[in-house]
Order: C-alpha cells, then sequence, then structure tokens
C-alpha cells in the first residue's frame, strides 16, 4: 500500500545517507570507529525491522500501559483508539476499554493491543481518540508501549484526537533517566558553546553579548551575498557614478539638489515629501520609526521645562494649556541627553485638535551657551525649521542607538543565548522561541565589526559616534523593565496613550501604529497562552503549577535571565521578568515573558528598523547627523545656514547606504519560519489558528487603509505592520 511505499523509499533514502555518511568518515583522520558501528548497527536494526514490516511477521501483539487518573467518583469506562507513527506508517490499534480488572491504585492501567502491521521501528508521535459521550472523566498523564516508548499527554481526555511527540517534551516527562541524562549532556555542551562576554572587558551596564558565533548561528553564503556584499557593491558603484554624473559638489546647494541622489540603486525615500511641513514633524513620533517617546501630559508640571521659559500667557496664546491638559488633548516628548554628546535634549510640545489633527505647538532646545529657547511655529520659518531638525536629531540618535540597536538587538541577543543554555532542543518553549531568534546572534555580530569598530558606520554617519550610542543605550537600560517597557499595552498605558476604555483603546486619532501594535500583541498573547496550556496542562491549578515548578529547565532559563551581568557566572540582568521568588509560579508569568519576546522580535523590531530609509534617507526629514550648532533665538535664518547644517554630499550617501542595508526584509514573515521546529500536530493546529487571525488582522488593516484613501481623510495609510511585512526574526 501507500504507507509501505512511503517506507521502502525512506529506507533507500537512508542508504544513500549512510553512505555518503560513512565516505566522510573515510576521508576524514581520527578515530571514528565507534561512530561507524553504531550506524552499522543501526543499519541492521533498520534492515531486520523493514524486513519484517515488509513481510508482516512478528509479533503483533503489545502491551500498553496508561497513567489515567479519574477526575470524579463514578468515571465512565473510556474505550480509547491509540495510533503511533513513525517511520512513514500508521499503526493503528484495536479498541482499548479501561475497567476496573485492568487498573491499579496506582492510576496505571495495564491492556494487552492487537496491531495490524509491524510497529514503526522509531515511533514520533502517539495519538488517542476517546469515543464517548464526551464526559471529561478521565486525565491523561502518559501512554508507554512495550516498556520502551512513553508519550506524555497531561491532558484531560475529551472526544476528540490528542497527539504527543517524542522530541517535544518537558524534561521531567523523559522516559528514562538515561534519556534525561543525554538531554543534560546535550545543555552543558551548549553552555559552553554559547556563552556570555561583556562589552568593553567588562562594561555591567550594557546588554551581554555572545562570546564566539557559533557555526551553527553564522549566515548562509548564500544570504550574506545577497543581504550583504552585492548590496554594497552596487550601492558603491551607484554613489560613484550619480557624483560624477551630476557634478555634485561636497556640500548641498539647494534642498532639491538632494534628489538627484536617488538614482540607479537608490530609491527615492518617502520622508522627502512634505518634510517641511508641521503635521508631518507630529506624525514623526506616531507612525514612523521612533514612537516609544510620546506622552500625555497629566499636568503643568511634566511641561515646567517649557512653562517656566516662555514670559506669562505666551504658550496661552497658542495653546489653552489647562483646557487642553484636562481634555487629554496635549502631548509631548522630553529627550534627555547627557551634554557630553553635543546635541540638544529637546522637550516638545504636540496638541490634538479636531480640525487639523496633531501638530506641534512648541520645541524648548538648550543651546550651546547653556541657555535655553523655546520655538514656536510662527516664528522664523527657518528659525523654525532648524528647531524642528535639532529635536529630531535627538529623537533619531534614541531611535538608532536605544529603540532600535539596544532594546530590539542586543536585548534580545541575550534572550537567545540563555535560551540556547538551558533549554533543550526537545523543549517545547524552545521550539517556539528559536525561529524568533533566527539569524539574530550573526547579524548583530556583523554589526559589532562593521558600526563600533573606529571610523566605522556609526563615527561617520551619526554625530553621537559610536561612544555616544553605547553610552545612551547604558542610559536607558537601566531602568528598562520587561512588565512595563517591554509590554507593549503597558507601555502604552503608563504613556497615556490609552483611554478609560481600556489598554486597547488607543486615545490619539490616527496612531495606527498603537492600534495595529496591540492587536497583534494580544494574537501573539492568545497563540502563547494555547501553547503553553497546551504542555503546562493539569488536573488543577496546583497540578499545574507542579509542571512548571518541576521544570528544571525553564526555571533555569528564569534564573538566568534576571541573574545581574558579571564577568564569570552572570547572567542576562534583566529587570522586570514576570515572576515571584526567583522562578515562574503561573503559567501567566511565563505567558507574558513569552509574548513579550516574541513581539520584541517581530513587532518591535520591525515597527523600529524598516522605516528608516524612508526617514534617514532626506536628512532635512530626520537625520542622526547634523553640523553647527542649534539656533539661539527665532531671529531670521538665511537659507544657506539651514543647508550649512545638513550632511555633506557625501556623508548623505553613507547614511543612505547604511539605511538601505537595515531596511531590506530578509526573511520569513510572522507565523512563518526558515526551520518549522513545531511539529506536535496539537501544537501545529495552535500555530495554524495563529496564522489565521494574523491574516483577518491583515484584513482589517488593509480595509481601514482603502477606506481612508477613499474617504480622502487626513490620515495617511498606514502599513508598516501589516503581518506579511513583519519578519519572524530580527535579522537584518
Amino acid at each position: 500500500g501507500e504507507s509501505k511505499f512511503k517506507a521502502m523509499n525512506q529506507y533507500f533514502v537512508y542508504l544513500v545517507r549512510w553512505l555518503i555518511l560513512s565516505i566522510k568518515y573515510l576521508l576524514n583522520f581520527g578515530d571514528r570507529l565507534n561512530s561507524m558501528n553504531q550506524t552499522i548497527l543501526h543499519i541492521v536494526r533498520w534492515s531486520v525491522w523493514y524486513m519484517k514490516y515488509r513481510f508482516n511477521f512478528g509479533d503483533n501483539l503489545h502491551t500498553v500501559r496508561l497513567s489515567l487518573q479519574p477526575l470524579n467518583a463514578n468515571p465512565e469506562a473510556p474505550n480509547f483508539n491509540i495510533t503511533a507513527l513513525g517511520n512513514g506508517i500508521v499503526a493503528r490499534m484495536n479498541h482499548i476499554q479501561i475497567n476496573q480488572e485492568n487498573g491499579n491504585d496506582n492510576g496505571i492501567c495495564i491492556v494487552q493491543v492487537e496491531v495490524e502491521v509491524v510497529l514503526p521501528l522509531d515511533i514520533t508521535t502517539m495519538t488517542i481518540n476517546r469515543n464517548g459521550n464526551g464526559d471529561p472523566g478521565w486525565f491523561l498523564r502518559w501512554i508507554e508501549i512495550d516498556g520502551g516508548h512513553r508519550f506524555s499527554f497531561y491532558k484531560t481526555i475529551t472526544d476528540g484526537v490528542f497527539s504527543s511527540r517524542k522530541d517535544t517534551l518537558l524534561p521531567q516527562d523523559e522516559s528514562s533517566q538515561y534519556n534525561l541524562d543525554l538531554r543534560n549532556c546535550h545543555l552543558a555542551e551548549q553552555k559552553l558553546k554559547y556563552g556570555y562576554e561583556l562589552y568593553n572587558g567588562g562594561d555591567l551596564e550594557l546588554p551581554v553579548k555572545i562570546r564566539n558565533l557559533p557555526m551553527e548561528e553564522n549566515f548562509s553564503l548564500h544570504y550574506f551575498v545577497t543581504n550583504s556584499v552585492l548590496p554594497e557593491a552596487r550601492m558603491f558603484i551607484s554613489k560613484e557614478i550619480v557624483i560624477l554624473k551630476n557634478w555634485l559638489p561636497k556640500r548641498w546647494r539647494t534642498f532639491v539638489e538632494i534628489n538627484t541622489a536617488y538614482q540607479m540603486y537608490f530609491k527615492t525615500p518617502k520622508g522627502n515629501i512634505n518634510w517641511e511641513n508641521d503635521l508631518h514633524f507630529a506624525q514623526q513620533r506616531l507612525n514612523q520609526c521612533n514612537s516609544s517617546l510620546i506622552r500625555r501630559v497629566n499636568n503643568q508640571n511634566e511641561i515646567a521645562d517649557i512653562m517656566n521659559i516662555l514670559p506669562n500667557g505666551v504658550l496661552n496664546a497658542i495653546v489653552d494649556v489647562n483646557a487642553v491638559i484636562e481634555n487629554g488633548q496635549l502631548y509631548f516628548t522630553n529627550i534627555n541627553m547627557p551634554e557630553n554628546l553635543g546635541i540638544p535634549s529637546p522637550v516638545v510640545l504636540f496638541q490634538m485638535t479636531d480640525d487639523e489633527g496633531f501638530r506641534p505647538v512648541a520645541i524648548k532646545l538648550n543651546v550651546a551657551n547653556g541657555g535655553e529657547v523655546v520655538f514656536q511655529p510662527d516664528d522664523d520659518p527657518n528659525a523654525w525649521m532648524l528647531a524642528k531638525m535639532w529635536a529630531n536629531i535627538s529623537d533619531a540618535s534614541m531611535q538608532l542607538s536605544v529603540v532600535h540597536l539596544g532594546l530590539t538587538h542586543l536585548l534580545m541577543e541575550g534572550v537567545a543565548i540563555c535560551v540556547h543554555r538551558n533549554l533543550s532542543s526537545r523543549h517545547p518553549i524552545y521550539k517556539l522561541l528559536v525561529p524568533h531568534f533566527y539569524y539574530n546572534l550573526a547579524i548583530n555580530e556583523m554589526a559589532r565589526d562593521l558600526l563600533f569598530i573606529p571610523g566605522g558606520y556609526l563615527d561617520t554617519t551619526t554625530k553621537i559616534h559610536s561612544a555616544g550610542v553605547l553610552q545612551l543605550i547604558k542610559q536607558r537600560l537601566g531602568d528598562w523593565n520587561m512588565n512595563i517597557d517591554g509590554t507593549f499595552p503597558v507601555d502604552l498605558q503608563e504613556r497615556g496613550l490609552t483611554g478609560d476604555g481600556g489598554v486597547n483603546n488607543v486615545n490619539i486619532p490616527g496612531f495606527f501604529y498603537a492600534e495595529d501594535g496591540v492587536r497583534l500583541y494580544n494574537a501573539i498573547h492568545k497563540y502563547v497562552e494555547q501553547y503553553v496550556h497546551h504542555y503546562y496542562s493539569g488536573v488543577n491549578d496546583e497540578d499545574i503549577m507542579d509542571r512548571l515548578l518541576c521544570d528544571t529547565e525553564i526555571q533555569a532559563f528564569y534564573a538566568e535571565l534576571v541573574l545581574p551581568r558579571a564577568q564569570e557566572n552572570g547572567g542576562i540582568g534583566m529587570q522586570g521578568v514576570p515572576g515571584n521568588n526567583g522562578r515562574f509560579e503561573t503559567t501567566g508569568q511565563l505567558i507574558d515573558t513569552l509574548t513579550s519576546t516574541i513581539f520584541i522580535c517581530s513587532v518591535m523590531h520591525a515597527a523600529t528598523n524598516f522605516p528608516q530609509y524612508d526617514q534617514y534617507g532626506f536628512p532635512p526629514n530626520y537625520s542622526t547627523l547634523l553640523h553647527g550648532a542649534p539656533p539661539q533665538n527665532a531671529n531670521v535664518i538665511e537659507d544657506q545656514a539651514v543647508l550649512d547644517c545638513l550632511p555633506s554630499v557625501r556623508e548623505t550617501f553613507n547614511i543612505m547606504t547604511i539605511f538601505t542595508l537595515l531596511s531590506q526584509e530578509t526573511t520569513q514573515p510572522l507565523g512563518q519560519s526558515e526551520v518549522q521546529l513545531i511539529e506536535d500536530p496539537n501544537a501545529v493546529t495552535i500555530l495554524n489558528t495563529f496564522k489565521a487571525e494574523l491574516v483577518q488582522i491583515e484584513q482589517e488593516i488593509n480595509g481601514r487603509n482603502q477606506a481612508i484613501i477613499a474617504g480622502n481623510q487626513n490620515f495617511i495609510p498606514y502599513t508598516r505592520l501589516l503581518p506579511s511585512n513583519i519578519p519572524n526574526s530580527i535579522a537584518i
């Protein structure tokens, strides 16, 4: 039949692989005899099994042991169908009925079953289907076949099919001490391979990094050439041709002249449209690459920096301060920049209006001589323009250093290392998380080689240089907490961006990053919740908690997440990881931690990384590099003074080059993965449900954007967080 044909094909494929492996052994020096003997022994076992299977001879009677617990005093006598899958075949057993005769006081039921075909040599999956009235009267812990194949379920068995894979289980569910020892031995090897290291020889204020990049974590040659070597070569050639072809000077002579740069490999960034417009400047706080700083003003004390500088009544001439605060319509950003970095620490006020939308109303800059000045929209146009540009350089420096690099790339690098060190590849949470770390370690290692070296991209394209980038990361990481800053709905609520209707009610119309982000966070949380409950289940809450507490690997994962960073024997040093008494005590705490991790690796990184070229590609719009100093007053400023602040022609091309590289989408979208680790049929169903919800979210976002276009509204369609536009991992 078809199943025997599959088994035969698998057998011949295995023989070919064995022959290739043998040739590799012969071509290498060293003692390979033991490994070859094991391979030959397995071939012999496989051959014997295949002959028995092919001609269907042998003992078809098998002993099945089940760990069953009745949930009430008079449970229905259950009737089960059990199926073993593996080696391309399906072995269905005859009906099993549980009664008093085949049970014992320990809840272990022993029955004899008959199978029409020879059992698979390597049983990978066991399924059980209960026939009955659906009364949830029995809790199944595990099934064991012939004393050698044990599969964990930990499920209340009702109508339906339940499955368990041999390679996906918690450590306490291993079928033997031997298997557990192998698992622990593998983890010991992983701890050596995935070692922690601190920056700058021991800086405890920065995130940890990988000591030596494991070979299996490196880019494939195809990925490296396609996404790094070829694009850089094309951009270098494009830059030189465009500069020579257009006889471009050292510095830009007009704003229009910058558009000559967008030829050949360089596309025209969206940031060169309406960049002078105040509404566009305000929208940069909402739906571009840094939406993490905007906050609602709750009282005048929060904007004292501006109120105390302006003469009495000046701000009220623009906006009725008390009224807009009371109505929840006044917002601000307040960026604290270290003085040594040479850029302002701006405070920017924004008002939400019914007619004009979200607009800036005041910008406070500190200037080189130690004074402070507040700029307003009705000031000299060039003075107001420069105020926005210098406010933006602080915003952009925070975005590049902290929001993008520090709190996605580098922070998640530590979590990725922690997963590999503490969770076996057989652990279900390992299978859930690892696809979201695909190429994360490799891209971070490349970033350190390209960005942080003296004279690297950070030194040539940012005003604060690489040292300033690390300084800002240290400043922010000190008060970053996963349960607040790393939990998206809580973060929005803390900043006053969700209304009285709850954390899902975003209170700024057109703040689509927040609306879509909350929707995606909830979808990820639901997916993780179903997945975790699939593996951590029990007859009651106490039983579930016991499953979690007895999981030595997940508790070791927690311990290393919160362990302070140190030169030796340190951990991630992550603050605010949900837990009690130095451990995960509830599945809810584990779910929240996993949800935040997946959200940061996918949604947060996509929102902060991929709009970068469209914003940075046109320097007057948003730049990490300006020359000169901020304006010291609102007097009339000539156009040339504004142009003199911009990056030079070659600096502009360098900026365009690095942000073109960073804005490439190179991996599978959220819900997909390059290597599918989740294979447990029930878990696959949970994953497919998540994928279906992402499709629904995509349809809703597209519907909203179409309505915006059709209604000719002031809003701009937002597509960055369409699920199909969100890579599954931090790989660029």
